[in-house]
């Protein structure tokens, strides 16, 4: 239904005109306007109709001149089909005034912005209102060329930086109002949009500026970068809905601005920055970006490569290249970021699982005895810190932690972050530092820092600022953003599955540093991955395929139409489905600047829904369903049940018996989970207890699945939130894989397994040709000369094979390079880790002379205990099953006892 002219301009632009604050009231429009010669303007508004043309609406300055003409046209039209007829208007108001008005065209549900001098037209949201246009007219006037304006290099004078200033500087000048910057995290991302900033306020092309980023501890880091930068602009933030209109400069968080952006007239900023600007930006909070028309700059240190495409799309970088580009290889080269190490360090459990059949008998006895079910006992590595926990591997997490981690002089960890699955996972790592490393927690080496720590803030600034603590454990708070140059480990105790994510992370430790106590440069940092993150996205380099989730009433809009359409081809009753359609139409808010061009469609919708078609379902599921997003009349809880029951009527009018069956056991969860003291649940009681029986989903129809929707949807509220019961265990366990080798003269490193192949691959390719190996082969014995030349060969550019090295790869302290040499031949086989600890421990006996069957005894338990991985301390000695075998003080003197413990620890960490 298309509306005239007249219509649009009573129904929809007169409205959205006094929105903006023009009204012929209050003397800030005029309808009608008479452009002719001697035209000038009475206290009646009355125009003399002079030779000239009328404007559909003039808007007024301060002085009660045109500011500003608006071209109306009914909704039929291109709203850019006035555009000649505007700008005749524009030149004679121009003429008579000696001023360029700005030009709006629109149909009503269209609205199209035309500052003929800088810029061609671009849609628009709404209408600037009376103080955006005037602070334009401010800057026409008396902005400056950007060429003329040198960036400040005190913000920002790398080569590099100054080069992204100018890449934006200049395609400003171009006219170009969209812009995004990838530089990698170090790189200064911050100070670099600063400088770009400080010059636009210098040349007055802007006054208003709004910085955006994910959360409020990015928000406070800018928000001091922009006082220290710019100390003389009024800075303040937008939050608890207050917005600080006397700043010039105003930072906020996302969720901040999404609350009251529409309070806000679509010209109040005339420069955006979006921090990390990625996925989320376009899918949650895109309505931000669609309000506000202003100079829009994208920031991210995510890879090009992982950018989404809609990303690129929202600022207007359709050829997937950004406006500058600036990458971590490369800063890495340039010097200005730190490369890392991996250490990739998983434990027994996380390798094999926690399986009760694979347990020693002992410990499964031990299990029975807590109470627990053996049977339950089945989890994956994967499934640790989410089904269930055990302080064993935490543990040797912790311990890995303390013995590979940056150190200073003193031995303790240079500030590093550990990046936890959970706050209780945060919370069971601090604890795991607090039993094994009581000398250092009292000082507060570890301490967690996550949302759910009253004044986190505050400790996360003593982890930037002071000695202590040394090592946060965070849950998200410090992924992402945080500019601590000081970092010099990172520990990831979970899985990642973002590539985004990832290189977010990492980017905690890539800003260089200088101590300036000692002078020493940090170049690189250490990772110690401790899930495989970095085999992961080898194999994955994409990372986790995330198919942007669609919102829930979008879901539940076309779970609908597709209701309807299975209805009618079995000839059943579909109007209580178009119904429940209509009125979620009827609740979307047609003011929204999405919605407005598909208005005149909806309210048809609504008064009469569309004959059935292919054609007609498909239009609707892709371009009205995408509308429902701005859909949320009920709450997220009550559409999530209604998604699931209208999925449920689905599969039943398509006969899914299995699929049924699933669904039902989550509307059965939702609705047994209800609190039962609720009057309005009570009232319901009997129903609620049929519902829950097998007689109701035997003979299920559509009338009990819509009777399931309009009962206990609106219920929902109620709903108590059930989490799943950890299972926490107290198994020992030790670290099972290490996989990063450091083998060159520089530093080289590589994945063990790949290098340990490319040695393998290198010494059999080499063995008929190299006497040494040749000798092996033929059963022979090298003597010195012999190894030192096998040495040299061996240890050249590429691989730098050395017997230290070979060492650390097979794990094998105690071997020469013969017995690598042998084993990678065939020749014989290395000793396992079963093998070499008893064949230690015979050594040890035979070592220390006679012993007496009861010492003999009470070493073979040692040695059993060594063998499930346990550590050996002095109080385990009198605990059961050690003590069952002999009381140690009776069969060892205090030296032989600490001599015992040593062996039987050091002996346990080489054969790990």
């Amino acid at each position: 239904m298309s509306l005239t002219e007249s219509q649009a301009r009573q129904d929809l632009i007169d409205i959205q005109l006094a929105k903006a604050g023009w009204s012929m009231d209050s003397y800030t429009l005029i309808e009608e306007f008479y452009t002719g010669s001697g035209h000038e303007i009475r206290e009646d508004r009355t125009p003399y109709k002079i030779k000239g043309e009328f404007v559909d609406y003039v808007l007024l300055d301060r002085t009660r001149k045109p500011i500003a003409v608006v071209e109306a046209k009914k909704t039929s039209r291109d709203e850019l089909s006035g555009k000649r007829q505007a700008a005749d208007y524009a030149d004679q108001i121009k003429a008579k005034f000696g001023f360029e008005p700005f030009i709006f065209l629109t149909n009503g549900k269209e609205i199209q912005f035309w500052d003929r001098p800088n810029y061609p037209p671009r849609k628009i949201s709404g209408f600037y209102n009376r103080e955006d246009l005037e602070r334009l007219v401010h800057q026409r006037n008396y902005s400056k060329s950007l060429v003329q304006i040198a960036p400040n290099p005190d913000i920002a004078g790398r080569d590099y930086q100054t080069e992204a200033i100018r890449r934006i500087t200049e395609a400003v000048e171009k006219s170009h109002r969209k812009f995004l910057l990838v530089m990698a995290t170090g790189t200064g991302k911050t100070r670099t949009i600063i400088s770009v900033i400080d010059i636009l306020l210098r040349a007055k092309r802007i006054q208003r500026v709004l910085f955006l980023a994910d959360r409020r501890e990015l928000v406070r880091q800018a928000l001091g970068s922009f006082k220290e930068h710019l100390p003389n602009e009024s800075i303040a933030r937008v939050e608890g809905g207050e917005i600080p209109t006397a700043a010039r400069i105003q930072l906020s968080t996302y969720p901040s601005m999404m609350q009251v952006y529409e309070q806000l007239s679509v010209g109040y900023y005339d420069v955006i920055v979006a921090d990390e600007s990625h996925r989320s930006i376009y899918n949650r909070y895109k309505a931000i970006f669609d309000w506000f028309d202003s100079l829009q700059i994208g920031l991210t240190a995510t890879p090009t490569d992982f950018i989404d495409h809609n990303t690129f799309q929202l600022f207007e970088c359709d050829d997937g290249i950004p406006t500058f580009n600036y990458s971590f290889e490369q800063a890495v080269l340039d010097e200005h970021l730190a490369s890392y190490r991996v250490l990739q360090a998983q434990t027994n459990f996380q390798v094999k699982g926690i399986k009760a059949g694979q347990l020693p008998t002992q410990i499964q006895e031990q299990m029975q005895t807590q109470g627990l079910d053996l049977e339950e006992l089945n989890f994956e590595g994967t499934d640790l810190e989410k089904k269930v926990t055990n302080t064993g591997t935490i543990n040797s997490i912790v311990r890995e932690f303390m013995e590979k981690c940056r150190k200073d002089s003193l031995g303790l960890p240079h500030k590093a972050i550990i990046f936890a699955v959970s706050h209780a996972h945060a919370k069971r790592l601090y604890e795991s530092f607090n039993r094994l490393y009581p000398e250092y927690q009292r000082k507060g080496m570890a301490e967690i820092i996550d949302s759910h720590m009253e004044r986190a803030e505050n400790t996360l600034d003593d982890f930037k600022f002071k000695d202590m603590p040394r090592v946060a454990i965070s849950i998200d708070m410090l992924d992402t953003g945080i500019d601590i140059p000081t970092i010099q480990t990172l520990l990831f105790a979970k899985p990642v599955f973002s590539r985004v994510k990832f290189w977010q992370m990492i980017g905690r430790g890539t800003r260089r540093y200088t101590n300036p106590l000692t002078g020493k440069e940090k170049t690189n940092f250490l990772i110690i991955d401790c899930w495989n993150n970095f085999n992961y996205f080898q194999l994955n380099p994409e990372g986790e395929t995330e198919h942007p989730s669609e919102p829930l009433p979008v879901s539940l809009f076309r779970l609908r139409l597709e209701k309807r359409s299975l209805l009618l081809s079995k000839q059943e009753d579909d109007s209580y489905t178009i119904s429940d359609l209509q009125k979620m139409l009827m609740a979307l808010p047609m003011e929204n600047v999405n919605i407005r061009p598909h208005m005149e469609e909806i309210q048809e919708l609504i008064h009469s829904w569309y004959s059935p078609s292919l054609k007609n379902d498909q239009h609707l599921s892709q371009t009205i369903a995408p509308l429902l997003r701005y859909y949320w009349a009920d709450s997220f809880i009550q559409i999530q049940f209604r998604v699931v029951v209208e999925r449920t009527t689905v599969a039943y009018l398509n006969g899914e018996t299995k699929k049924i069956a699933a669904l039902s056991e989550k509307i059965k969860d939702s609705i047994r989970n209800l609190a039962e003291n609720v009057r309005e649940v009570a009232a319901v009681a009997e129903k609620r207890a049929w519902i829950l029986t097998p007689g109701f989903w035997d003979n299920l129809d559509l009338q009990r699945l819509q009777e399931l929707q309009d009962v206990f949807a609106p219920l929902m509220r109620f709903r108590q939130s059930q989490q799943a019961e950890m299972i926490e265990l107290n198994l020992s366990d030790y670290i099972a894989t290490r996989r990063w080798i450091v083998y060159g003269p520089s530093g080289e490193g590589a994945f063990v397994e790949s290098y340990r192949e490319k040695v393998e691959a290198h010494i059999k390719n080499i063995a008929d040709k190299q006497p040494a190996l040749i000798k092996l082969k033929k059963g022979a014995q090298l003597n010195d000369e012999d190894i030192l030349m096998l040495s040299e060969a061996l240890n050249q550019i590429d691989l730098f094979v050395t017997e230290d090295v070979l060492r650390e790869v097979y794990q094998q302290p105690t071997l020469n390079l013969p017995d690598f040499m042998k084993h990678i031949l065939n020749i014989s086989k290395l000793p396992d880790r079963e093998e070499q600890i008893k064949q230690a421990f015979e050594q040890f006996i035979h070592a220390h002379g006679f012993m007496s069957a009861s010492q003999i005894n009470f070493l073979r338990a040692i040695r059993a205990a060594v063998l499930r991985h346990a550590k050996i301390s002095k109080e385990l000695l009198y605990k059961p099953p050690l003590s069952r075998v002999g009381q140690v003080e009776n069969l060892f003197a205090p030296k032989e006892i600490e001599e015992i413990i040593n062996f039987a620890n050091h002996l346990a960490e080489e054969a790990a």
